[in-house]
């Protein structure tokens, strides 16, 4: 098992983690997580624990990533997450959504001049008119203990709010399967948008490139670019509000 670093730099300047979790989910909000670790030297025996289990994610359990929240927000006092909803990634994109979820991730940090902080983004996608120090880095989440962390934030508030909202809205669980998919394009779900229409909660632009039915076009065209889509492109799903 690897070990993740603390640092990116060793210096003074503070270090926020940053991952995002449903930038490919056909449906509900894209969150981001950000996370500043307390200072080594301060690190408590608990903290230290918690800190040698950290990893991506995706490589957790379910069971065992909220177990592992649980404890990030019990011992990690600055951490937080960010949240852009469908209703903004379908009018603005999800590349403009993504950068957003970090914004308001970074901004929800209750610290001062975070504009002076050294950000660490997983991925490859960097925050436009940032003042301050960032780097964005493939697979981040394997490698610096901030960026873990945050990563797990961002994927247990997804997946918990996606949970909740089906709990109160029956109809979307019984139409597309969202708990198991967690909103993600799985054959259920499909088969549920093909059946149902669209939710007002689904993101337009990817089941319309992505759909079966969608002409080949359409799937070439925005297989790495899905902020935008051609009216000759698009299929034929109506989206209806909640019944």
């Amino acid at each position: 098992m690897t070990t993740l670093q603390y640092r990116f730099i060793q210096d003074n300047l503070t270090e926020i983690g940053i991952d995002e979790a449903g930038r490919g989910s056909f449906w509900g909000p894209i969150m981001a997580g950000a996370v500043i670790l307390p200072d080594e030297a301060s690190w408590s025996d608990s903290q230290r624990a918690l800190f040698g289990l950290l990893r991506d994610s995706k490589k957790m359990t379910p069971l065992k990533r909220q177990k592992i929240e649980k404890e990030i927000r019990e011992h990690i006092p600055l951490c937080a997450v960010g949240t852009v909803d469908a209703s903004e990634i379908n009018e603005m994109g999800i590349t403009w959504a993504n950068r957003e979820a970090f914004r308001r991730a970074i901004f929800s940090l209750p610290i001062q001049q975070h504009n002076a902080c050294r950000l660490l983004i997983d991925g490859t996608l960097s925050i436009d008119n940032w003042k301050g120090e960032q780097h964005v880095i493939v697979e981040g989440d394997n490698q610096y203990m901030a960026i873990a962390a945050a990563s797990i934030l961002a994927k247990v508030e997804h997946d918990r709010w996606i949970i909740q909202y089906c709990k109160e809205h029956s109809e979307c669980e019984e139409r597309y399967h969202l708990i198991s998919s967690k909103g993600y394009g799985t054959a259920k779900h499909r088969e549920g948008i093909r059946i149902y229409g669209g939710h007002e909660l689904h993101r337009k632009i990817y089941i319309e490139a992505w759909l079966p039915g969608a002409s080949q076009t359409s799937k070439r065209k925005y297989k790495n670019n899905t902020d935008a889509v051609t009216n000759k492109d698009k299929c034929l799903i109506q989206f209806q509000p909640p019944v």
